[in-house]
């Protein structure tokens, strides 16, 4: 049959007909050129091209749909009234907005204002019942239609995207607000190709080197590689394929660690339960520092773990200005918080630092008879003496323990872990190794120290009364030690 004897047809036929032209849906994102791609990245790149495929498929049939109810044909859609106040006085659903919600007829989803609250999502209910009632309130100062996009929740407690066209129809009259209508359109798959989009744009630009995995087999599509990966032997399982980078590239001192993190059930439980799961090394290769990271690639309709993704990121930069303000700290900490004579911490770091932390022991000290060290040999000599007894105090302690000349010639220990017996032990020993102290020009001077000591686990300051009694009943005798068990 002609195109003559169809019109022909047509026109005879019951009803009017009226042809016209489709909508043409340009804006849909573009495939990637997998010739413009190395070899061994174009399974990756079709596979992102059969993806993007499947949204705008959705997207176009979506645009459609829009372009159908434009013309006046049914989609969701929901009718509102009011009365010359402006009090709401009706609100219905369409069946099609009922179906978009996976609900089932008029009973199960009535025509009530409390219906329409009841889809959205919780978190962001208040705030959208505040937008329409603001819009109705000052529905005066707006253009007749409106658009909102926002989430709402399907009977089954799915999450859908939508985006709506409301129409405000008022009074010829006086101008009040008579009937607010409008249409509702699922842009979930949009949404998500939108998403998936700024993942795949996001892992090429952020990650030096990153890997799309398929925790079935735990094979991989190379996403984005650097020269160093290239030069790793390959292997089918990621896993293996990230410890051979690790061989080839990685400094020594950190491979143990990595082998150790690169175990398939610990990355991912990790990924499943926190979403991610990270750790630092330095490549010897490239004389950077790298983060690696596992994250959720996507997920399985029921929930579980579909794909990871691993990436490498380059954080020497950030972590040498991490460094530098390290560095920046320590020399500010160092004017303020130390000792200029002794070297040693100050009563300030004390105060502003050490004094509310938790500790095993806190030990009070001071050099017996100090003012005759000052009156027989002089106050050079006891610059020296207190001097000499900071270097061995400090000497004798570990490195996250503390030093502080208290004032004068009283110092301070902290200690963070240490047993009674072994605190006995220091204090023997400190008691010694002071009395072996010799002061320049003046040989005949003998250094001794009384101590006193408050042990148990407590905060620093509620240990320093306990200490000083201690201290209090070695300087009877002088040249000896007291310890009190808290």
């Amino acid at each position: 049959m002609d195109n003559s004897a169809v019109v022909n047809t047509l026109d005879k036929g019951v009803g009017q007909f009226v042809a016209e032209a489709s909508i043409d849906v340009t804006d849909v994102t573009p495939l990637f050129d997998a010739s413009e791609y190395p070899e061994d990245q174009r399974e990756l790149i079709n596979e992102c091209n059969r993806r993007i495929d499947e949204a705008n498929s959705k997207y176009r049939i979506a645009k459609f749909r829009e372009d159908m109810f434009a013309k006046g044909l049914k989609a969701g859609m929901y009718f509102c009234t009011f009365d010359r106040d402006e009090n709401l006085l009706s609100f219905e659903f369409n069946d099609e907005t009922r179906q978009m919600l996976g609900y089932d007829g008029l009973e199960d989803l009535p025509n009530e204002f409390d219906s329409w609250v009841k889809t959205l999502v919780p978190a962001e209910r208040d705030g959208i019942v505040k937008l329409f009632w603001d819009s109705v309130k000052m529905h005066r100062e707006l253009p007749d239609i409106t658009h909102a996009t926002y989430r709402m929740q399907k009977k089954d407690g799915s999450i859908i995207w939508v985006t709506g066209a409301g129409r405000f129809i008022r009074r010829p009259d006086d101008g009040s607000l008579e009937i607010y209508m409008g249409c509702y359109r699922d842009i979930t798959a949009q949404q998500e190709r939108e998403e998936h989009i700024k993942i795949i744009e996001a892992i090429g630009k952020v990650f030096n080197f990153s890997l799309f995995i398929d925790v079935r087999d735990m094979s991989y599509r190379m996403i984005s590689s650097n020269e160093y990966v290239d030069m790793a032997p390959k292997n089918p399982d990621a896993l293996q394929f990230l410890k051979n980078n690790v061989d080839s590239s990685v400094a020594e001192s950190f491979r143990k660690d990595l082998y150790d993190w690169l175990d398939e059930d610990k990355i991912l439980a990790a990924v499943d339960e926190h979403g991610s799961t990270t750790m630092e090394f330095y490549s010897e290769s490239a004389n950077r520092w790298f983060n690696g990271v596992f994250m959720v690639g996507d997920r399985n309709e029921d929930g579980s773990l579909a794909h990871i993704v691993y990436g490498c990121m380059d954080t020497t930069d950030a972590k040498l200005q991490s460094l530098a303000q390290q560095k920046k700290i320590s020399e500010f900490e160092a004017e303020i918080y130390v000792d200029s004579l002794s070297k040693v911490r100050n009563r300030r770091f004390l105060d502003e630092k050490l004094v509310y932390e938790p500790c095993h022991a806190v030990v009070m000290a001071d050099i017996d008879l100090f003012k005759e060290v000052n009156d027989t040999a002089g106050h050079r000599s006891g610059d020296e003496a207190i001097k000499k007894v900071a270097s061995i105090l400090e000497q004798s302690v570990r490195k996250d323990d503390v030093v502080i000349r208290y004032g004068g010639d009283e110092f301070m220990m902290v200690f963070f872990d240490i047993t009674k017996e072994d605190l006995e032990n220091k204090l023997s020993y400190l008691r010694s190794a002071v009395k072996k102290i010799t002061l320049e020009g003046s040989p005949e001077v003998q250094i001794t120290m009384s101590f006193g000591g408050a042990y148990g686990t407590e905060l620093v300051n509620n240990l320093i009364a306990t200490a000083d009694k201690a201290l209090y009943e070695s300087k009877k005798s002088r040249d000896t030690f007291t310890v009190i068990e808290v």
